[in-house]
């Protein structure tokens, strides 16, 4: 019940605030890398393809731990929020939900300034407000891929940046 009750605030808490349009992703299409992935047709792209419609083909898996994952945004952007979504927004059950990670900004590609830090995750979609922050790199470093500390995949459908 606790856990229900837990969810409901969290999912009202998305509704009231109005979603950005889609034009508004600026990670949309942009180019994308990561830690190497769990087979092909997973890599680090599906991540910012805008795409939810299969468990198999529009997703980011990696085995390494810790995991990356990092959009290029092509030029300077401010940045102001980030909207996740993790394996139970792709259709997975919710325990393959990201639990551990780290969000940070950079604008260089080398130099790394960690924006959002969440530690005990079990959302399926899952949003970040942050201060608006300037930035052209946006990396996702993740430290447990999921519920159960045992399963080695960290399986990413969609990061938005806002």
């Amino acid at each position: 019940m606790k856990r229900g009750f837990a969810a409901m605030l969290a999912w009202l808490a998305l509704a009231a605030a109005p979603p950005l349009p889609a034009a508004d992703n600026l990670a949309l299409r942009r180019p994308a890398t990561g830690s190497p992935i769990c087979k092909p047709g997973e890599e680090a792209g599906k991540a910012f393809d805008g795409r939810l419609s299969s468990k198999t083909e529009h997703k980011f898996c990696t085995l390494q731990r810790p995991g990356w994952l990092q959009v290029d945004l092509q030029s300077r952007r401010q940045v102001r929020e980030f909207v996740l979504k993790h394996a139970g927004a792709g259709g997975e059950p919710e325990a393959m939900n990201t639990r551990a990670y780290t969000l940070s900004l950079s604008d260089d590609g080398a130099h790394w300034r960690p924006v959002a830090q969440v530690r005990d995750n079990r959302d399926s979609v899952r949003r970040h407000v942050i201060a608006p922050a300037w930035a052209r790199y946006v990396r996702m470093q993740v430290d447990q891929p999921a519920q159960d500390p045992a399963d080695p995949a960290t399986r990413i459908y969609e990061l938005e940046v806002r």
